[in-house]
């Protein structure tokens, strides 16, 4: 769903004569922002916010509020007209945006380059809109001025990093009309737990990577923690994301507290029907606790990197103060804090560390559950030869890894976008032969989850298929047959082809491609063309090679039926 169905405030709209004097969350939305104008592209070198009123009714905005961060601006008299917009400048550069629009002039007003949070607050009080934005919603060649960020679909007020994009105007912004990027772009998506936090004695906080619906949050969604009698739940604003629990009794060391979540509902609708995860007080990490796992230094084009660390104990370990640095001249050389937040890294768990997730995610998509902490800034990484360093809160190194381009397997030509990944979290990190490029078949990096080379505990190589008959035009089970295997080393290369009962080939369903130690790829029953094949029995053949030249061949039988 979309639109407003799912709002996270409900208030009554009083009219005086026709205009409007009360509002709801979302009855005026914030659609565009320019935050750096220099060197101007097209528009005049001030920095502005654009309004919009969504609804068929104008709206006074006598005594609204602005704030940024922890400054205020109050609105003049003024109205804002139905389905229309109003540009927010400082009073000194008004008359420069008029000629785009209606203006309302504030005090002097100033937005942050590299990020802030806009929230807008009615007469009474009442927080109607907010959203957050970074430098790194801009792409690395318009970060340096002139560009404004426009919302894509003023009907998904709630859509956050998905909903924002540069635009794509000539002159870079479009004050006072509809945004040059303007499309349908509803949220259908529910909102996930990104991660817990137990903040204090008898408080936890669940937080979300989205916006939630703050009456649900509240009251509708049905969350429990084992052992504990929740007494109170309270919705964070203005960000919307973080729940916080006030619990009957402290929490106690050593024991593990399980969280559930059912039918949680973002601000656009979307429910989370259920979730549950471990919790508990964090213990002192020792050495090697604590891991570096997989790194991202040379990122695809427009991409950040990322680094992927591994908790390989039983224990809860807080992160608060902990930070990462690089190598410079083989010594340690920028560090940079990872959080000064408690949050906590779960038993046997992997955490990707990057400055943009959401960009990470998109770049590396997966259906695996995974695991990721935005910060506000990485060391630089060179794309060639360099290291990571992980320490803790006291300042004492954890972990470290010297890597250059060259580790990378053999065969692949170029390295851009490809992870490093570590085949066993046991082994030091500055073991060198620990280290091998991420699979291809699953998209080259495998951040916040297993990685695709993990060692595999198997005496030999092992190819099966499941199941072994499938309906491959039937919707829900069977409609794949996956060819599942696990291998003794990493860094194989395969080619599966597959063939009818008659040896005529079929299709090629993975060709010279990268795979890890474990994993799984998919058959749709689909042949070269895309038609789906005849009944009766086929052959998948598999064939492995690696750096040295060795091959090896696996037959694998699958029977294709239609419904």
């Amino acid at each position: 769903m979309s639109g407003y169905t799912g709002i996270c405030l409900l208030l009554i709209c009083l009219s005086v004569g026709n205009v409007c004097t009360e509002q709801g969350y979302n009855r005026v939305v914030i659609t565009e922002i320019l935050a750096d104008p220099i060197p101007a592209i097209g528009l005049p070198e001030v920095e502005y916010i654009e309004l919009f009123n969504p609804s068929a009714q104008p709206l006074s905005l006598k005594n609204w509020k602005l704030t940024i961060g922890g400054r205020s601006w109050v609105f003049p008299d003024a109205v804002l007209g139905a389905h229309d917009y109003v540009i927010l400048c400082s009073a000194a550069q008004a008359d420069q945006m008029r000629n785009y629009g209606n203006v309302i002039p504030l005090g002097p007003f100033s937005l942050a380059n590299d990020g802030a949070t806009l929230s807008l607050y009615s007469p009474t009080n009442q927080l109607v809109f907010s959203v957050s934005y970074s430098l790194n919603l801009w792409p690395t060649d318009k970060r340096d001025g002139g560009y404004s960020l426009e919302m894509l679909d003023s009907g998904n007020p709630c859509g956050q990093r998905t909903n924002w994009a540069v635009s794509a105007d000539p002159k870079g912004g479009t004050p006072g009309k509809v945004n040059s990027i303007s499309a349908s772009n509803p949220d259908l998506i529910p909102p996930e737990i990104q991660y817990l936090d137990i903040i204090s004695a008898n408080e936890l906080r669940i937080t979300a990577d989205e916006k939630l619906d703050s009456l649900n949050a509240v009251a509708g969604a049905l969350i429990t923690v084992s052992g504990r009698k929740i007494l109170k739940k309270k919705l964070e604003s203005p960000g919307f994301r973080n729940v916080i629990l006030t619990v009957n009794s402290p929490f106690l060391e050593n024991v593990k507290y399980t969280v559930s979540v059912k039918n949680l509902s973002d601000c656009a609708g979307n429910l989370l029907r259920e979730a549950e995860m471990l919790i508990g007080l964090p213990s002192k990490a020792d050495s090697g606790d604590v891991v570096l796992n997989e790194i991202l230094f040379n990122p695809p084009d427009n991409g950040v990197d990322f680094v992927e660390i591994y908790n390989n104990t039983a224990k809860f370990i807080s992160l608060k103060n902990w930070s990462l640095g690089n190598i410079k001249n083989g010594e340690p050389d920028v560090f940079k804090t990872i959080t000064d937040d408690t949050f906590i890294l779960l038993p046997f768990s992997c955490l990707a560390l990057t400055t943009d997730q959401v960009l990470v995610k998109q770049l590396y998509p997966t259906d695996k559950t995974r695991h990721f902490l935005e910060v506000s800034a990485l060391p630089a990484f060179s794309n060639t030869a360099g290291g990571v360093v992980l320490k803790d809160a006291d300042g004492r190194i954890f972990d470290r890894f010297d890597y250059t381009e060259k580790m990378h397997d053999p065969l692949i030509h170029a390295a851009k976008g490809i992870s490093l990944e570590k085949k066993d979290v046991f082994t030091p990190s500055q073991h060198q032969e620990n280290w091998h490029s991420a699979a291809y078949n699953v998209g080259n990096a495998t951040p916040g989850y297993t990685n695709s080379q993990m060692k595999s505990e198997v005496d030999e190589d092992i190819f099966e298929i499941e199941p072994d008959a499938f309906t491959p035009d039937y919707g829900g089970t069977g409609h794949f047959a996956v060819l599942k295997y696990k291998l003794t080393s990493s860094g194989q290369i395969a080619t599966v082809r597959i063939y009818d009962i008659t040896g005529r080939f079929v299709r090629n369903l993975v060709r010279n491609q990268m795979i890890g130690a474990t994993g799984e790829m998919r058959w749709d029953g689909r042949d070269e063309s895309g038609e789906v094949v005849r009944t009766g029995y086929y052959l998948l053949l598999t064939d492995l090679f690696d750096a040295n030249g060795n091959k090896r061949q696996f037959k694998n039988k699958v029977v294709v039926v239609k419904k």
